[in-house]
């Protein structure tokens, strides 16, 4: 698995290369959501471009769009990608 992030500078995205294994996306994911204030997270669960994706807000607004790429049999996921840059965000409500 590999995740990939884009904060552009201004979001919560804390790497600027892939992540690579599922430990290590895990620990990434969860140190940002030590950041968060616990119960200001809203999930709302959605497709992209036909591939699973959770819209993350907090606050009055959204936080992160989180895309998972599943593999061919559907069973696992093999990618993450994050974009969590809030001028790419604007259009999400």
């Amino acid at each position: 698995m590999t995740l990939w992030t884009d904060g552009g500078g201004k979001g919560p995205a804390t790497s600027l290369h892939p992540v690579h294994g599922r430990d290590q996306v895990a620990a990434l994911f969860m140190s940002v959501a030590a950041t968060l204030t616990p119960g200001a997270v809203d999930l709302r669960y959605r497709r992209v471009a036909g591939d699973p994706c959770a819209l993350v807000f907090s606050g009055d607004g959204p936080l992160a769009v989180v895309v998972v790429d599943l593999t061919p049999e559907g069973d696992r996921i093999a990618a993450v990608y994050s974009v969590t840059n809030p001028d790419k965000l604007t259009g999400i409500r």
